[in-house]
């Protein structure tokens, strides 16, 4: 079995993305006999104007509360009963931020999470969160999104943008690690975008013969790269021309895929891919689940 993750942790606010990730963690879990760790961020506000009285009641309110809260992580759990799942209730002053911690806290090597939710209190997912821990966290993250269908990780088809860049061939081996585990096909997708010039240049578009010729030397290109780091595996090459953000999510449907895998660097060395708008795009906007990888931890 391929050494991808041991302990998944899947931070929680109860809300519909939180018990989708829950579901596709225990996916994992049972492929990888991995153990999953549910987590919970009692976010607290600190306000140095209330007085002492105010943070002593504050605190005897937070205690019920967090009372409360293992409780429902205690059903959680009991509904769950198929799968090895710790809970865990932790306080802290940002969500993303107390999640990574926890995260480190426990060992934790993969972390599933939903896109959505309500601020406040109770629900504390937002999108900005789950960016903020993609881009943060020293370790694999998978975002799921609260209008995300059910559907079956093994078994199914791996979609991979691939770019041509050092990040984007880094995790081919990480992503081979994932196929063997999951008993999943790979595609391997390379998006030509035209480029669309100002109006005083008078042209429109890329030349439909220069996008031929690119088209296919990266369909050669992207075949070498299947036979040298993906060898062994059920892999089928693509490429496509359009917008590299609508087209990728597009295809990051359960109609297409079951699972998207990207890295997190594009191919500028300076920015994260996820600082710009097409990762974004993708995890904010496909269907499937997204997994995002550094090359550092592939």
């Amino acid at each position: 079995m391929p050494n991808i993750a041991h302990h998944i942790l899947v931070p929680t606010d109860f809300s519909q993305a939180s018990n989708l990730a829950l579901d596709v963690a225990k996916q994992i879990a049972a492929v990888l006999s991995a153990e999953i760790h549910l987590l919970h961020v009692r976010i607290l506000l600190e306000d140095p104007h209330v007085l002492e009285e105010g943070q002593r009641q504050l605190e005897r309110l937070l205690t019920r509360a967090d009372q409360k809260t293992r409780e429902v992580l205690s059903t959680e759990m009991a509904s769950h009963a198929e799968a090895v799942i710790h809970p865990h209730l932790v306080r802290g002053l940002t969500a993303p931020e107390s999640i990574i911690q926890a995260g480190l806290d426990i060992g934790c090597d993969l972390i599933v999470m939903g896109t959505h939710g309500r601020h406040g209190l109770k629900r504390f997912f937002l999108g900005s969160v789950a960016e903020q821990v993609v881009r943060t966290a020293p370790v694999p993250v998978m975002t799921i999104r609260p209008d995300m269908p059910p559907g079956k990780l093994e078994g199914g088809q791996i979609l991979v943008p691939y770019d041509f860049s050092e990040p984007a061939r880094a995790i081919l081996p990480a992503i081979a690690d994932w196929a063997h585990a999951l008993k999943a096909s790979i595609r391997l997708l390379h998006i030509v975008e035209p480029i669309i010039y100002p109006e005083f240049y008078a042209v429109d578009l890329m030349p439909e013969d220069m996008i031929g010729t690119i088209s296919q030397r990266a369909g050669e290109n992207l075949r070498r790269v299947a036979e040298e780091y993906l060898s062994g595996l059920d892999v089928t090459t693509q490429v496509m021309t359009g917008h590299a953000a609508e087209t990728l999510a597009d295809e990051a449907t359960p109609e297409r895929s079951s699972l998207v895998i990207m890295a997190t660097r594009g191919l500028s060395a300076l920015e994260h891919l996820l600082l710009g708008s097409v990762a974004q795009y993708v995890v904010r906007h496909a269907t499937v689940p997204v997994l995002t990888l550094r090359p550092s931890q592939s």
